[in-house]
């Protein structure tokens, strides 16, 4: 069963005439495979900024098996002495009946708690970035906290509901910690011990410092160094790094951890990152280079996190995947959004035919065979000319109905391609796509019974234009259920004033089948000068649920 699909990510007069072939067994687990990789700090901050359409934006990520950073503020945990408030213990949101930890949860994230800064009765002068006065007693905090969501250690009930806990943040930048290095590293070694002794399996990681200030290097070792023996992980941050220098610094820290203490089986973890650019373009390909990498040689990572989920300007760079009203950082989204589907065990992957320099693969399943994936990309910096490849899958047969969706990224944008249902008794399953060097392409199979809302997207001929001139926004559906559907296209969004016409395709479509496409074309003048207006395609289906896609944002100045 084998269909060839149009040139995807162009077609260049030096394409090759081999074939590359690569071949997953969806039969074959090769081991486990990191979500966690893919989590992203700040989802606080997106819950009480954003809105319904930047919650289904990250959403679309499909965050389930990734980490959530939460910020657990010892000030806001205990005012006083003897007082322990879990309703208001987390920086930006309510906590009141553990409401956004579950809420967390509920998504299939899963937490890890940064136990930050002190908090008034533990310091001189109020400044809650001195070194606590009481160690121990910050530590207390820290350990009700703890204990808080998963009881005590000795329990019947214990739980590991939360599994890693972070020591402070940045403690190496005077701006939030004021102590010496050794207060620091006494004030983990307190912690860790006392969290080790009351709560099993709960890991405690440091010195979850900023590569921000020179003595980088020699701050990780000496924390290392006094430290080492008490950490169950090592946490720091990591910013403006090349692909290259994160596996060389991942490198490093595993050989200065097994050299410095006992600890033959290191763990890292990265809760803040995230490389600069003036190109959008050259994001993507940073970002997809720096994940591939991290599937690749990030065997000791517990976890990696994009900083930031939610728009956040620091001086003059804006950090961020999604905007409050839905839109999102073309550069930081889609890279992670070819991932969306990667989960649960790895499988083999064959490659045969002429070698492919630059060439990056990862297959994987969900535990219950519910969702297979193969993402696939070609590193620009390697790869040259398009090439033919074709991916063959050997699926289980085992009569489980399922739809196959083809995804892609190229430039600055994704989409989803094609879409086709695949008989539950079919054992093989092919697809051939021409893929220009920085073209990334995911091929899911999704069980039919999961697969309930078609997929939208919406392209448009200019982000900005002068009042009185014209553009055009194209909205794309393609039938990713297993059903026939109908529905009406609309855009949604735009000024009242401006003046919207269909140029091409059609509004309403009927009997779509599994795999078909329906699109409309609208031109739109711009009558009135608006910044930053955010408008996006939206359907009402029958047969299917309804859904929308990623909004677009729209300026227009006057001439």
């Amino acid at each position: 069963m084998g269909a060839a699909l149009p040139a995807l990510g162009g077609v260049s007069a030096q394409a090759s005439s081999s074939v590359r072939t690569v071949e997953v067994d969806t039969r074959a687990v090769t081991g486990a495979f990191n979500r966690a990789l893919f989590s992203c700090t700040g989802y606080a901050q997106l819950k009480l900024d954003g809105s319904a359409l930047a919650l289904d934006s990250y959403r679309q990520l499909h965050p389930v098996g990734t980490q959530a950073r939460i910020e657990v503020m010892m000030n806001q945990a205990s005012p006083a002495p003897g007082e322990f408030r879990p309703d208001q213990m987390l920086r930006f949101v309510d906590n009141t009946g553990d409401a956004y930890v579950n809420h967390v949860e509920g998504l299939g994230m899963e937490p890890v708690l940064l136990c930050a800064y002190n908090t008034g009765w533990l310091t001189r002068t109020g400044a809650l970035n001195e070194a606590p006065t009481d160690p121990r007693a910050w530590a207390d905090i820290v350990a009700n906290v703890v204990s808080h969501f998963n009881g005590e250690g000795t329990d019947p009930g214990y739980r590991l509901r939360v599994r890693h806990v972070e020591v402070w943040n940045e403690p190496n930048l005077e701006q939030f910690w004021l102590g010496s290095d050794e207060e620091y590293f006494e004030l983990f070694r307190i912690t860790a011990d006392l969290i080790h002794a009351r709560f099993p399996g709960v890991l405690v990681g440091g010195p979850v410092f900023s590569p921000g200030i020179e003595g980088y290097y020699d701050y990780g070792k000496a924390f290392i160094d006094a430290a080492g023996e008490h950490m169950d992980f090592f946490v720091y941050h990591s910013y403006g790094d090349t692909p290259a220098k994160v596996v060389a610094d991942l490198g490093l820290w595993e050989s200065y951890i097994r050299d410095h203490t006992t600890k033959a089986d290191p763990k890292l973890m990265v809760t803040e990152s995230e490389s600069f650019f003036d190109s959008d373009a050259l994001k993507v390909q940073d970002l997809m280079s720096r994940q591939f990498s991290l599937i690749e040689n990030g065997g000791h990572l517990l976890g990696w996190h994009q900083f930031t989920l939610l728009e956040y300007r620091e001086g003059t760079y804006t950090f961020g995947l999604v905007r409050r009203d839905g839109s999102v950082f073309d550069r930081n989204y889609w890279p992670y959004w070819i991932f969306r589907d990667a989960r649960g065990e790895t499988l083999r992957v064959r490659t045969q035919g002429a070698r492919s320099p630059g060439e990056h693969v990862v297959a994987t399943r969900d535990g219950d065979g519910r969702r297979f994936s193969v993402v696939y990309w070609r590193d620009p910096a390697l790869a040259a000319g398009t090439q033919p490849t074709r991916f063959t899958m050997e699926l289980p047969g085992d009569g489980r109905d399922r739809i196959l969706v083809v995804s892609m990224v190229s430039g600055t944008s994704g989409q989803v391609v094609a879409a086709r249902r695949v008989d539950g008794h079919t054992g093989q399953l092919t697809e051939t796509v021409r893929l220009a060097p920085g073209a990334a392409v995911a091929h899911t199979l999704v069980d039919a019974g999961d697969a309930r809302a078609p997929w939208l997207g919406l392209s448009a001929s200019a982000p900005s234009v002068t009042v009185g001139s014209t553009f055009t926004a194209t909205a794309r559906l393609v039938n990713t259920t297993p059903a026939a559907i109908g529905g009406v296209l609309r855009l949604v969004g735009l000024p009242g004033d401006w003046q919207v016409r269909l140029v091409s395709g059609a509004k309403e479509f009927a009997d779509l089948e599994t795999g078909g496409v329906a699109s409309a074309a609208w031109e739109i003048s711009a009558t009135s000068a608006v910044t930053d207006v955010a408008y996006h395609a939206d359907v009402q289906v029958t047969g299917a649920d309804a859904t929308h896609s990623i909004p677009l944002r729209i300026n227009a100045t006057a001439s």
